[in-house]
């Protein structure tokens, strides 16, 4: 394990040690049908059966007509013509006889020799619905969805690799699939070390904190894909937390510890971790929040030891396990999307650490043509678990940047 006195990684540094092991984890594939792919990630490539749409068909209420047979229509010299019939969807009229136009709805089959449709608005209709006027002419073409327009037959649609989520599953639907090949969730088991640590349910004494790293880790987890495994608290006794870390890594994929990671006296998973021979990849990163970051192997298994510190160990789950997660499912992208922002207000940095800072994006004035800014929140703190509800992006300060000015270019990680 690391000493106070060795050199500290940098994030970046971190971060690439600790996912080139990722490789090795990556989790099997099972069959899901469409009522469980919601988070899911595909382990396979989805081809188009058919063209998508099946045919040309209206992307307007209108009708449909022979474009060169209204091109000569103007407000002075109308052309009216009779109405042949009615393409409901899910009602065609197969054809259009030449000199006729056919009402038509969104999404009825275009007939047999029309090639365009005026909208209804641009129309005038005979009470009895019987004949049309035209006296303004759309371009050929106008609102006709052609055939494979959406989707070609034998193209891929969806590559192994995507997330899943609502307009993905739809597409899974609507090419006839009722269940695709993932990967499995990941199982990850959550152990919390400090005797000063209570249920949420009890009224703490004064030098007592009720547990909340547990909910925020088992919420984080379930929005990353995976399945929290509660295994409780962990006192501060490193024989129990060695007995905990084995039985977490006999039950989980990935094990996430809370707390008990730095080089206190009383910081039991350090010691846990060298009793068991976790082979340790990163112990300690130049960063803030999350200096105290631990990841190793246990038997190949990967375990993830973050700060007990609230916002610490909610900003190092985003930034270090929530990507592993993503690898570990076979994800192209894992990272958090990342955007770059005009600093609204100059922050310091006086560390010589990456920063990343809790913030808001905020709009520019006036909302219509400015520009949005990156608004670090005021308070900063490792314990602050408040600041992050209030947050929407991480904002990184780079250690060799002491400070940055209002308006300077920054990378900002989104949250949500």
């Amino acid at each position: 394990m690391k000493t106070a006195s060795e050199r500290l990684l940098t994030f970046d540094e971190a971060r690439q040690a600790i996912m080139a092991t990722a490789g090795g984890c990556l989790l099997p594939a099972e069959g899901a049908t469409l009522a469980d792919l919601a988070g899911r990630v595909l382990a396979e490539d989805l081809t188009a059966p058919g063209d998508v749409p099946a045919a040309d068909n209206s992307a307007m209420d209108g009708y449909a007509v022979r474009h060169a047979e209204i091109a000569g229509a103007t407000t002075a010299s109308p052309v009216t013509l009779p109405v042949a019939g009615f393409s409901d969807a899910g009602h065609p009229l197969e054809s259009l006889p030449p000199g006729q136009a056919a009402y038509i709805a969104t999404g009825g089959l275009l007939p047999a020799g029309a090639d365009t449709i005026v909208k209804i608005e641009d129309v005038e209709v005979a009470a009895d619905q019987r004949q049309v006027v035209f006296r303004s002419v759309p371009p050929p073409g106008s609102f006709v969805r052609a055939r494979g327009r959406d989707m070609q037959e034998g193209a891929t649609v969806l590559r192994k690799g995507d997330l899943l989520g609502p307009f993905e599953i739809g597409v899974v639907a609507s090419l006839g699939r009722m269940g695709v090949r993932v990967r499995q969730r990941p199982r990850v088991a959550i152990l919390t070390s400090g005797d000063e640590l209570v249920m949420p349910f009890e009224s703490p004494s004064p030098w007592q904190v009720r547990n909340a790293n547990t909910a925020v880790l088992a919420a984080s987890i379930r929005e990353s894909g995976g399945e929290p495994l509660d295994l409780g608290i962990v006192r501060d006794d490193p024989d129990r937390a060695a007995a905990a870390l084995e039985l977490a890594a006999d039950l989980a994929d990935l094990v996430v510890t809370s707390g008990g990671v730095s080089l206190g006296r009383r910081d039991p998973f350090v010691t846990a971790f060298q009793t068991l021979q976790v082979r340790p990849v990163v112990h300690g990163v130049a960063m803030k929040p999350g200096k105290p970051l631990f990841f190793g192997l246990l038997a190949g298994r990967p375990v993830f030891g973050l700060p007990g510190n609230q916002a610490s160990s909610a900003v190092t789950f985003q930034l270090f396990v929530r990507p592993y997660l993503a690898r570990m499912q076979g994800r192209h992208q894992p990272d958090l999307p990342a955007l770059v922002l005009p600093l609204a207000r100059a922050i310091d940095n006086p560390t010589r650490r990456d920063h990343f800072l809790r913030g808001t994006i905020v709009a520019g004035e006036p909302a219509a043509t400015g520009v949005s800014r990156a608004e670090p929140l005021e308070r900063q703190d490792s314990h602050l678990l408040s600041s992050l509800a209030g947050s929407s992006i991480l904002i990184r300060h780079p250690g060799d940047r002491p400070r940055l000015e209002a308006g300077e270019p920054v990378t900002c990680l989104a949250l949500r």
